[in-house]
Parts: structure tokens; C-alpha cells; sequence
């Protein structure tokens, strides 16, 4: 049997508020990319794990003491919305990246990957320790898409977005205003229609069932940001020179299309892609 072609895995890297989310789903939708984000993971762990029949345990039968202790501390970052410890971080994600990977065996009783053309990690590593993971295991890398933006467009960012709560995709407070205001038949500025214009196709599509749903993020605040934003310059500084060879800048300072297209041109050079 010839050997399957080894997909190609590209890290999608930014600070709080870079557009990282949206970037990896219009990323996702293009080219056919699974996407790989690590809190999505640690439920997706829990959920596998978690028998729907109590009666039977709370958790799956054949699990070790340490397999139930990483399910209990992981659900309790989960409740209170901190960080899950990085060895737990590590394990769970070298578990899920070997089932999404054509070199690993397919777990032919849960969610095949087979059609899918590559792999997107979503702001991972975010610690030294989870960026030593690669080196250790020899995880072979494409390119390291770095999003730059200033600390002051991000927190602008970060006050004026609201999430869909169901796909917890972000989107523009303002830009959703613009779309109710013209779906209402109000007639927008010449500087509102251009505004409107220059964000991508996710924007357009919107349904109104949609728009209704959206809510603001309870930590979508300047103090959280801060911190935020703090821990990861400093994370930063350690994570990039480990990938300093296959490490490419973004100007994120530009409107999401713009930036997505730096990012799409990235991954068609590698891809060759017409």
C-alpha cells in the first residue's frame, strides 16, 4: 500500500484579540484544514470519558487513577475558567494530535479526519513547556504564523467584540450595529459602507438568528486584558525562538481581511496552492 502523504501543520500564534478564532475557521473552510484548539480538546476529553448513564460511574470504565484525576482537574478548570496544568495540557494534546495525524492510527470509532488536507494548532504552545512538546516529540511543523498587533489595537478590540455563544466565534460590536442598522433599511454613511465592505464573507452571511444570539464575553474587560496580555509577551519571549526557522510575522494591525490574506499567502506558498 503507498504511503500516505503527511499532512502539513500550521500554528496560528497571537496575543488576546488578534483574531485567531476566526482566522482558523475561514482557514478551516478554505482549505479544508482541521483545526486543533486546545479548550475545545479538554471538553471534547471530558466528554469522551464522562458516562451519560450515572448509575454506571461518573466516568468510562478502564480508566487509571491518573487518566480520573486529569478528568477531575480539567473539569474544574473548565467551572472556575482557568488554565488546565501543562503536563494535563501536553497529554491531552498529544493524544488528540496523533488521532488527527496521518502518521498515527485512525481511531476508526470516533471522528475521522481522513478527508481533511492539513492540520491548524489554534494558540498553541501558549507556555514554554507546551512549546518544548514539538521539540521532544519531533512534531514536524510547517510554518509558525505569528499575528502582531499593538496592545492598544487589541484592547479596541477586545471592548468592541461580542461572541455567538453556540460556535463561539467573535465578532465586531460596531460591524454587527452596521448590518442590523442596514437590514432595517437604514441607509448608511459612505464611510459605514466601506467599513462594512472591508470584513470578510462570515460577516455577510450572518442570519439574523444569529445576530440576536450574540453576547458580550464576561472577561472581555481592560483589567483581564492586561493580564492577559502580559502573560503572553512574557510566554512570547520563550515560545518564538523555538520556532525561529519556519516563524512568519503578520501585520495584524489591518482590517481581517487583509490580514487573512497575508496568512493565505503563507500557507499557498507552502501548499502550492493556485
Amino acid at each position: 500500500m503507498a504511503s500516505q502523504k503527511k499532512k502539513k501543520v500550521y500554528i496560528i500564534n497571537g496575543p488576546p484579540g488578534s483574531g485567531k478564532d476566526t482566522h482558523c475557521v475561514s482557514l478551516s473552510k478554505l482549505y479544508n484544514f482541521e483545526i486543533i484548539t486546545i479548550s475545545e480538546l479538554l471538553k471534547k476529553y471530558v466528554k469522551e470519558n464522562t458516562n451519560k448513564d450515572t448509575s454506571c460511574g461518573k466516568y468510562v470504565s478502564g480508566l487509571t487513577d491518573e487518566e480520573k484525576q486529569d478528568l477531575e482537574s480539567i473539569e474544574k478548570c473548565i467551572c472556575n475558567g482557568s488554565l488546565a496544568p501543562d503536563n494535563i495540557v501536553n497529554k491531552i494534546f498529544l493524544k488528540y494530535f496523533k488521532r488527527y495525524s496521518e502518521n498515527a492510527e485512525q481511531d476508526q470509532t470516533s471522528e475521522s479526519d481522513t478527508t481533511s488536507n492539513g492540520i491548524i494548532i489554534n494558540g498553541f504552545p501558549r507556555t514554554y513547556e507546551q512549546a518544548l512538546l514539538f521539540k521532544k516529540y519531533k512534531i514536524n511543523v510547517t510554518k509558525f504564523i505569528n499575528i502582531v498587533v499593538s496592545r492598544e489595537s487589541l484592547l479596541k478590540r477586545i471592548m468592541n467584540r461580542t461572541k455567538d455563544p453556540v460556535t463561539n466565534i467573535n465578532y465586531n460590536f460596531q460591524i454587527i450595529k452596521l448590518i442590523k442598522k442596514k437590514r432595517q433599511g437604514i441607509q448608511l454613511t459612505s464611510e459605514e459602507e466601506e467599513l462594512l465592505a472591508s470584513q470578510n464573507d462570515s460577516y455577510q452571511s450572518l442570519s439574523d438568528e444569529i445576530i440576536m444570539r450574540l453576547e458580550r464575553r464576561e472577561d472581555d474587560n481592560e483589567s483581564t486584558f492586561n493580564k492577559r496580555y502580559n502573560l503572553y509577551k512574557e510566554n512570547e519571549e520563550k515560545i518564538i525562538p523555538l520556532f525561529i526557522d519556519i516563524c512568519k510575522n503578520v501585520d495584524g494591525e489591518n482590517d481581517i481581511n487583509h490580514n487573512f490574506q497575508q496568512i493565505c499567502k503563507i500557507i499557498q506558498e507552502e501548499e502550492n496552492y493556485a
